[in-house]
């Protein structure tokens, strides 16, 4: 291969962090989102479904909002090493 080809290879697997990152964090809200329109499916305990619901909404905004802190140093690193 090429040496083009495993610099594009090697960005791309970088960026795959962070859109790991941002889909997780998409997947936690749309659970908490869900919970809230559709109650009680998770538990028939109201305080632990409560618990539940904003504990997935704010790990889910924590993960986008690291996704992207993330996704600025992998872009800056990218520009850097000229990938």
């Amino acid at each position: 291969m090429s040496n083009k080809t495993l610099y594009t290879i090697n960005r791309w697997l970088l960026r795959a962090r962070y859109i790991f990152v941002f889909l997780l964090g998409a997947g936690l809200l749309s659970i908490g989102l869900e919970s809230i329109v559709q109650p009680n499916l998770e538990t028939s305990n109201k305080e632990l479904d409560t618990v539940l619901t904003v504990g997935t909404i704010i790990f889910g905004l924590i993960f986008i909002v690291f996704g992207f802190y993330y996704k600025k140093d992998i872009e800056i690193y990218i520009r850097q090493q000229q990938l």
